[in-house]
């Protein structure tokens, strides 16, 4: 009679050890076949600190995303948020005439605005979506043409570019040999970690996702706190807004475009579930990193660009399919 007690407990532990750790244990394994394949041109520490570098962006957008998928819903409107905010900051960076001169707002002025930008989008969504129930797919795509509309008419349909230093300097610079927007990065994942966490609004975005009906009975303002989670996603949106502009030196309308996939694709294969109730913020970075591991990987190998576009679509479809498979199972 003990045998079978004894596999049911050696399976849960199983079961627990892989939602843990199995993300992990896939970035390694891909790390590993792109050093056996690639060598010390993938492994370098130069090449991994570009690769976090270049995911940083996607990284806190699918941060955000997650939130937005724990409660049930979703957020497809990413890629032209950003670009909203990507021109609104590179507006604001510009040079402009004060007067007879031609002067420059302070540093803070156009980050500060990038962000509040993302955050009103963001906002915008949540109460769409929760105060006048359309469905987050909608609610988000409106979105998603609207804010790609704007950005055409604040950057006139075109670049703008010509920043100080200071502000190229947050892309593209380092700090005591490591990338400023790893920094940026980590900052971003330790105030998710204390949200999601560590604080009681954490508890309640679980609530929504587990059973929303039975979080509302229970007292959980529902409403309330589906906008603020859409508005979270908006903020981290503008954050990575603050990158991408650095990066790129530029505030381009078109930036951005599939930048929501590559984010839902790192939170879904961080373990969160459409379902709703399930994701954690380490298990999200992982996912987002696969991603960046996966793409600069086929870069070294010159596979064809095409090709990678291809190779991502099949990444996110069989991504979807583990998370419904689970969720059947479970």
């Amino acid at each position: 009679m003990k045998t079978p007690i004894t596999l049911k407990l050696n399976k849960d532990k199983v079961q627990i050890f892989t939602d843990r750790f199995g993300t992990l244990l896939i970035l390694l394994a891909m790390m590993l076949l792109m050093y056996l394949l690639k060598g010390n041109r993938f492994i370098s520490a130069t090449n991994l600190l570009n690769i976090v570098r270049q995911q940083s962006i996607i990284t806190l957008m699918a941060l955000g995303v997650m939130l937005t998928i724990i409660t049930g819903g979703t957020d497809l409107s990413g890629g032209s948020v950003i670009s909203l905010c990507s021109c609104v900051i590179a507006l604001l960076a510009h040079p402009v005439e004060m007067g007879s001169n031609v002067g420059q707002y302070p540093l803070v002025i156009p980050l500060v605005t990038g962000v509040l930008t993302g955050a009103v989008c963001g906002l915008v969504n949540g109460i769409f979506i929760s105060y006048g129930n359309v469905p987050p797919f909608i609610a988000t795509l409106g979105m998603m043409t609207a804010a790609r509309g704007m950005a055409l008419i604040i950057s006139n349909s075109k670049p703008i570019n010509g920043f100080t230093k200071t502000f190229d300097a947050i892309g593209g610079g380092n700090l005591y040999g490591i990338p400023i927007p790893v920094f940026i990065l980590l900052i971003g994942i330790v105030i998710m970690y204390l949200i999601l966490h560590k604080s009681k609004f954490g508890t309640y975005v679980y609530a929504i996702g587990g059973n929303e009906v039975a979080a509302n009975v229970s007292g959980i303002g529902v409403k309330r706190n589906k906008a603020i989670v859409y508005m979270l996603a908006g903020t981290f949106t503008g954050i990575g807004a603050i990158i991408l502009t650095s990066r790129t030196m530029a505030g381009n309308p078109s930036s951005g475009t599939g930048y929501e996939m590559d984010a839902i694709t790192g939170a879904i294969i961080g373990g969160t579930s459409f379902s709703g109730g399930v994701g954690r913020v380490v298990n999200t970075v992982i996912g987002a990193l696969i991603m960046g591991v996966l793409t600069n990987g086929m870069t070294i190998m010159q596979i064809d660009p095409n090709l990678q576009m291809i190779v991502k679509g099949a990444v996110i479809v069989f991504a979807v399919l583990l998370d419904q498979m689970k969720t059947r199972k479970n």
